[in-house]
């Protein structure tokens, strides 16, 4: 009994919920009823995601081209600096 109780005051809560904000408050801002169902706010909620994406993708492409060049580098300080062998080491006498 006590669940039955429980599961009617929190449909009544959800109902509440809803009822407020897809009616209510739409009316009282002039704007359209039931906002959930606009399209407007999933396309908004889709171009957030592709706008991260993109911002993303140019990290992504920056940390690559860093990388490259850090490994440019290496190879070059590589290249210039050469053990010095003892042979062409000048001997004082």
């Amino acid at each position: 009994m006590i669940l039955l109780t429980l599961a009617e005051l929190v449909l009544m809560a959800i109902l509440f919920y809803l009822g407020v904000t897809q009616v209510v408050l739409p009316l009282w801002r002039d704007t359209p009823l039931f906002p959930m169902f606009s399209r407007e706010g999933r396309l908004q909620h889709e171009l957030v995601e592709a706008t991260e994406k993109v911002a993303e993708a140019k990290l992504e492409k920056k940390i690559a081209e860093t990388t490259h060049e850090a490994e440019s580098v290496r190879r070059t300080v590589r290249q210039s600096v050469r053990p010095v062998s003892r042979s062409d080491k000048t001997v004082n006498q």
